[in-house]
C-alpha cells in the first residue's frame, strides 16, 4: 500500500519536471553578428567520385543583396592543385540576395592518388563582402581525398 501511494506522489513530480513541455529550439533565433562558415568541416571522398563541394553558410539574416564570399587553398595542403585536384568554384564565390548559401566545388582527378592513401585539401575561408567575417570555429574545411 505504501508503494502506491509512494507511487502517486513521485509521478507528479517527475512529468513537471522533465522538459517534455519545453519548447526546446523552436523559440532560439541566433542573435550574434552575421559571420560566414563552411559545412560540413570535414569529409572524405574517394578520387574516384570526381567530385567534392563543400557549403558555404551565411549565419545570421540573409541580405538583399549578395555576398561575395573569398575563400583559398590552405597552404599546408598535402593535396596538389592540378594533380590531386582543380577548384571548379572560382574565389570570390557569390551567396544570392536572399539566401543563406552557396556551394564551392572541387574536381578530384581520379587515379592521382594511389589505393590505400590520402591526401588532404584544406580551405580556409576568408571573410565576405560587407565587413562579414568568417567564424573562427567554421572557417577551415578539410576533404581527405582518398585512393
Amino acid at each position: 500500500m505504501k508503494i502506491k501511494y509512494l507511487f502517486f506522489a513521485i509521478m507528479p513530480l517527475l512529468l513537471f519536471s522533465c522538459d517534455i513541455f519545453d519548447e526546446g529550439d523552436t523559440r532560439k533565433v541566433y542573435d550574434g553578428p552575421t559571420v560566414l562558415g563552411f559545412f560540413p568541416l570535414e569529409q572524405e571522398r574517394p578520387a574516384a567520385t570526381g567530385v567534392a563541394s563543400v557549403q558555404v553558410q551565411l549565419i545570421g539574416e540573409q541580405r538583399s543583396t549578395p555576398v561575395s564570399v573569398n575563400f583559398e587553398v590552405d597552404g599546408g595542403s598535402t593535396a596538389v592543385a592540378g594533380t590531386h585536384f582543380n577548384v571548379t568554384t572560382a574565389s570570390p564565390a557569390t551567396i544570392d540576395a536572399n539566401t543563406s548559401t552557396t556551394n564551392i566545388v572541387i574536381e578530384l582527378i581520379p587515379g592521382s592518388v594511389p589505393a590505400g592513401q590520402e591526401v588532404r585539401l584544406t580551405l580556409n575561408l576568408l571573410g565576405g563582402s560587407d565587413g562579414i567575417e568568417a567564424s573562427v570555429n567554421l572557417a577551415k574545411a578539410n576533404i581527405y581525398i582518398r585512393g
